[in-house]
């Protein structure tokens, strides 16, 4: 597809409800972000309430649907303010966008992003003070993240450091979610919960650096990748590396709740189906299995947390 292609019959005259699905579909699809929250929530909420509670059966509650309700519309205006920060270079390299091409404006953004911002408040408010504290305290690092922790332009030069300091949100949502399945304060998570919170750190670096992983000719001037930075096998082993530490952090958290041989198996399993798509870019370097790459990720940090939720559901019961 070139950039000049557009990637929606969509246009700024067509219905709002029609231009916000092309927006959505493209940038934010409603589905593969709720299965991901799913996976994700229900793994730290049987974690914090395991940690917590030991020995009570597993359940879902309105606490369940509030925090993952929450934790969508964060998502959200994340998703809004990146394309508040990046708003001009995409629209010099990705001009063909919904956003860029003007079929949704930033100002219909910013006030989605005002409307989440809102909920995310009541909700957090209705869960109780622990909850509220714990997402003020992620809302809070949003908005540095918003504003590049008052450092742009060195950011901007260091491409990794960018990265990693966007991606410490990860463990303060951790936390929240522990102040939602819990009602308890942030700082009151357990150890072994702050490792795993540490797990969603790495494991979506993972799929930040996967899904930025391009074959040498699909690399565009301006627009930087990790295969630009690590050379184009070295983002691939990038990947590989982070898929250890994360298989390795997790292993020992169920190593400490004393879960059954078949979760370490199924956590083999998963990394050896996540190798295959390796093998598969590093010997045969081509658009598709770059793509590929991104897509082994995408399954990883889903069945990474379904994984861990459905052990210790299985040790524990389900009521």
């Amino acid at each position: 597809m070139t950039p000049s292609m557009p990637l929606t019959r969509e246009s700024p005259d067509s219905p709002y409800i029609r231009r916000l699905f092309a927006y959505l579909t493209e940038r934010f699809p409603l589905l593969g972000h709720g299965v991901l929250i799913a996976a994700y929530y229900s793994s730290n909420q049987f974690l914090a309430r395991t940690l917590t509670r030991p020995g009570e059966p597993m359940h879902y509650d309105v606490s369940t649907v509030l925090g993952m309700l929450t934790l969508l519309c964060f998502f959200f205006h994340l998703r809004v303010f990146d394309e508040h920060k990046d708003y001009a270079e995409d629209c010099l390299h990705y001009p063909q966008r919904v956003l860029q091409s003007g079929v949704i404006t930033l100002r219909d953004l910013k006030v989605l992003g005002g409307v989440c911002i809102a909920a995310e408040i009541v909700l957090s408010g209705l869960r109780g003070p622990a909850a509220l504290a714990a997402w003020g305290a992620a809302f809070v690092f949003s908005l540095l993240m918003l504003r590049e922790f008052f450092a742009r332009e060195w950011l901007k030069r260091h491409f990794l450091g960018y990265a990693v300091t966007h991606l410490l949100v990860m463990p303060f949502l951790s936390l929240m979610v522990f102040s939602f399945a819990t009602g308890r304060w942030p700082w009151e998570a357990p150890l072994w919960f702050g490792v795993y919170a540490w797990v969603g750190f790495f494991v979506t670096f993972n799929w930040e650096v996967s899904r930025k992983i391009r074959a040498p000719e699909d690399e565009v001037e301006g627009v930087e990748t990790y295969t630009r930075i690590f050379g184009t096998y070295g983002a691939a082993y990038l990947v590989l590396l982070l898929r250890v530490i994360d298989t390795g952090l997790v292993a020992l958290v169920g190593w400490h709740l004393g879960l059954s041989p078949w979760f370490y198996a199924a956590l083999v399993a998963l990394f050896l189906v996540c190798l295959v798509g390796f093998f598969q870019y590093r010997f045969h370097t081509s658009r598709k299995t770059a793509k590929r790459m991104e897509t082994y990720a995408g399954l990883y940090i889903i069945a990474f947390d379904v994984i861990l939720a459905v052990e210790i559901a299985r040790k524990w019961g389900l009521a």
